[in-house]
């Protein structure tokens, strides 16, 4: 039988060189380059991450405490107002006023409104009118108009101190010097009230003093000068005319005069 003879073993791709050893080396090296630049950059991007979100943090809470905090001050109940302060009066107006705003001290500045301020100052007639000045977190400012006293009279109380539109300032035990008495013959209704307050303001600016007033109806206003002269006044139209006219004839009145008449302001009577 005959043998076989077993072929050679040729190498595959005889035609290739056998692999560079270097070779492997310089891929490790590039694949543990590429590597790291891939952590570096998870890192940076983790950094920036993390930045961002210390940034939005910082920038929530500094608009929480931009907003939050004046409200806490304002409604919080840990700053209700401590100190009352008025503008506008002095003296018993004002201490009537701090008194009567007591009751708000217990309530946070903001919700002290003017109706509450309004229902308090009901007690003072003294303040015409006034406006409310919140001052956080703990002044509460009240500026008033105090009422002007423009004629007194005699009641079973005492001497009542009125103003224009006769609301009772204040009771005072005796007469106020230099404030003219409106007198019990006087009407008692308001055209014959405003009359007379017509008849002083317009003798108040520069004009002869005026001690009484007496006001039988709207146009029968009668006036007693200090000097006691007594000057028939009329209704409340043209009081600046008729004060002009009144001045003019007290210069030229005769000694002994006793009566003006300007109810008229063009035809001047002296008596």
């Amino acid at each position: 039988m005959p043998q076989r003879t077993a072929a050679p073993v040729l190498p595959l791709h005889a035609d290739r060189p056998a692999p560079d050893p270097r070779d492997d080396r310089r891929a490790v090296r590039a694949a543990v380059r590429s590597r790291r630049r891939a952590e570096a950059d998870e890192l940076r991007s983790f950094r920036s991450v993390r930045r961002h979100r210390l940034v939005a943090l910082a920038v929530g809470v500094v608009a929480v405490l931009l907003v939050g905090l004046p409200l806490l001050l304002a409604f919080g109940p840990v700053f209700p107002p401590r100190t009352i302060a008025v503008s506008g009066a002095s003296g018993s107006v004002a201490r009537e006023v701090r008194t009567a705003l007591q009751g708000q001290l217990g309530r946070p500045v903001a919700l002290v409104g003017e109706q509450d301020v309004a229902e308090a100052l009901r007690r003072v007639p003294a303040v015409e009118r006034f406006t409310l000045v919140r001052r956080p977190p703990s002044t509460l400012e009240v500026a008033v108009v105090p009422r002007t006293p423009v004629l007194q009279q005699r009641t079973a109380q005492g001497w009542a101190v009125l103003d224009a539109a006769r609301v009772r300032i204040r009771t005072a035990a005796s007469d106020v010097p230099g404030l003219p008495v409106l007198t019990p013959a006087s009407g008692a209704g308001r055209p014959a009230f405003a009359s007379a307050v017509a008849a002083v303001q317009a003798l108040a600016d520069g004009g002869p003093a005026v001690k009484t007033v007496r006001a039988a109806s709207a146009d029968d206003v009668v006036l007693v000068l200090d000097g006691g002269l007594t000057v028939r006044w009329g209704g409340a139209e043209g009081g600046a005319g008729k004060a002009e006219a009144l001045r003019a004839a007290l210069r030229r009145a005769a000694r002994g005069a006793s009566e003006v008449d300007v109810s008229s302001p063009g035809v001047v009577l002296t008596r």
